[in-house]
């Protein structure tokens, strides 16, 4: 699955504050395939603006990151975006989770 810098700011943002010891694990090796690495934040210029308090960065220079979820890890994604699915979130967001979710629909992992 190919997310770009947008989809991996917001994933954590939709992942659960807490659970049992199997699910942090899984979180957490989800965070550390999802990681923006300092030298991809230097490619893109990626910063805070201090006025707007907003994450920008070039999207010009922006290669999407190729990434393969376990079953496991797209079953956690998925159930954990099943309990936020009625909450009121920006569109973006929900665009992340419908690409997960259409990935899992086509059963595309990778």
């Amino acid at each position: 699955m190919e997310l770009v810098i947008k989809d991996r700011l917001y994933i954590p943002a939709l992942l659960p504050k807490e659970g049992n010891f199997r699910q942090f694990n899984t979180k957490k090796e989800i965070l550390r395939k999802i990681e923006i690495t300092s030298e991809e934040r230097e490619c893109v210029g990626l910063k805070e603006n201090q006025e707007t308090k907003r994450i920008e960065w070039d999207t010009e220079k922006e290669v999407p990151l190729l990434i393969e979820f376990t079953s496991e890890e797209m079953n956690y994604l998925k159930q954990s975006f099943e309990k936020i699915s009625d909450e009121q979130l920006p569109d973006d967001m929900w665009t992340v989770v419908e690409k997960i979710y259409n990935a899992i629909q086509d059963g595309k992992t990778e």
